[in-house]
């Protein structure tokens, strides 16, 4: 089994460098959202400790700060997510319901803001113009076939993806999807077919 393999990571990889009695930064590396919390930011905790109901700081990639609290926070449990009520250095958590925060922001202790050096992330380069399907067969395929449902899930998608990015068009039935490459659009493209979008 892969027992042996767990012990020599414990024995030779070295634990994660921090230092949980120093002011808090944690760098968001990713992003997700809910419907019941909203937006979730993820990333390690790389100095300090967090807890629900701490006030902390956001150093946004603009230089400005945002102050706000911890509401929720979660660690993962495999893949689940299961609400704790603190983290600390070397932990990688979620923190909930913090609007307009997105990927290479740091959270920050609010008496000792420290901002981490942000994660550089490519500029998207390849388009597409996503819209209805408005061909003699439109409405057999999928369930979801409107210029305004596939709008709001575009812009869900937004929420936790944040290498691409969307422009309007000439016409309000159609969207200009840029992405980073074919790849990543015909992955989406293919996450939507099966969540029952119909779309050209």
């Amino acid at each position: 089994d892969l027992r042996p393999l767990f012990d020599a990571i414990v024995k030779y990889v070295p634990p994660p460098r921090g230092n949980p009695d120093a002011p808090l930064q944690l760098l968001v590396a990713n992003l997700d959202s809910s419907d019941y919390v909203g937006r979730i930011a993820i990333g390690r905790i790389f100095n300090g400790r967090v807890k629900i109901g701490d006030e902390v700081v956001i150093c946004k990639l603009d230089s400005a700060v945002h102050v706000t609290k911890v509401t929720k926070l979660y660690a993962f449990d495999g893949l689940k997510r299961v609400d704790i009520q603190e983290a600390a250095a070397g932990d990688i958590v979620c923190l909930a319901g913090i609007e307009d925060i997105t990927i290479g922001e740091t959270i920050a202790s609010a008496v000792e803001p420290i901002a981490i050096p942000p994660i550089a992330i490519d500029e998207p380069t390849v388009s597409m113009i996503f819209g209805v399907n408005t061909s003699p067969v439109a409405g057999r395929e999928g369930q979801y076939v409107t210029s305004r449902q596939l709008r709001d899930r575009l812009d869900r998608e937004l929420l936790g993806n944040v290498s691409i990015r969307l422009e309007p068009t000439d016409s309000p039935e159609q969207v200009k999807v840029v992405g980073r490459g074919e790849l990543q659009l015909s992955i989406l493209i293919e996450l939507m077919r099966r969540e029952g979008f119909e779309l050209q």
